[in-house]
């Protein structure tokens, strides 16, 4: 298996309530097993099938990240959460294109 991390992380809404980050091949998985019996279909078992194909080395964990997302988005539990701008996490730089004493 590859290291199984996300390039990006995808946000979902646990019961409506709490915020989970899932960053990689098995927090997905663990999401995934969480979920109703009830409220499982044929979308679910692909991404599961999937991410545990993932795991295994037997799919990639892009393959695995674009199911996941797929399903997330179906259940209607993904959050779009927005990512930082550059500026608001970058090093801070004077007029001179030098860190200032903060970053140093």
């Amino acid at each position: 298996m590859e290291d199984g991390m996300f390039k990006q992380a995808i946000f979902v809404r646990d019961d409506g309530f709490a915020l989970r980050r899932i960053a990689c091949v098995m927090d997905a998985i663990e999401f995934l097993e969480e979920w109703p019996l009830e409220r499982r279909g044929l979308l679910h078992a692909a991404a599961s099938d999937t991410c545990y194909s993932a795991y295994d080395g037997r799919k990639s964990v892009d393959a695995a990240h674009k199911t996941f997302t797929t399903w997330a988005r179906r259940v209607g539990v993904i959050e779009d959460v927005p990512a930082a701008p550059p500026w608001m996490t970058g090093p801070k730089i004077d007029g001179a294109g030098h860190p200032t004493e903060i970053d140093r």
